[in-house]
């Protein structure tokens, strides 16, 4: 059974506040990730967590801007991939 898409946004803010960047304490699903500090070594550390946090492994085709500009962009791609696993 895959995550509610809620679940994922709130579990990916955890992991990249925790993790990967020093966000604001309004740091949110909807928060742009680039404007917190997401930049291509960061992309690369979180491909590693989602890896590790949800065994799955995003392909290239899936690494644009677009789909990496929010918890929700991200929780979105994530979903969609759970539910091909």
């Amino acid at each position: 059974m895959n995550p509610e898409l809620s679940t994922l946004e709130d579990q990916l803010a955890a992991l990249i506040s925790e993790r990967l960047l020093e966000t604001a304490p309004d740091f949110s699903s909807t928060t742009n990730l680039y404007d917190a500090g997401l930049d291509s070594m960061a992309i690369m550390q979180l491909l590693l967590i989602i890896e590790q946090e949800f065994g799955v492994m995003l392909p290239d085709s899936d690494l644009s801007k677009e789909n990496f500009t929010s918890c929700h962009q991200l929780a979105l791609l994530l979903q969609t991939r759970l539910a091909g696993s």
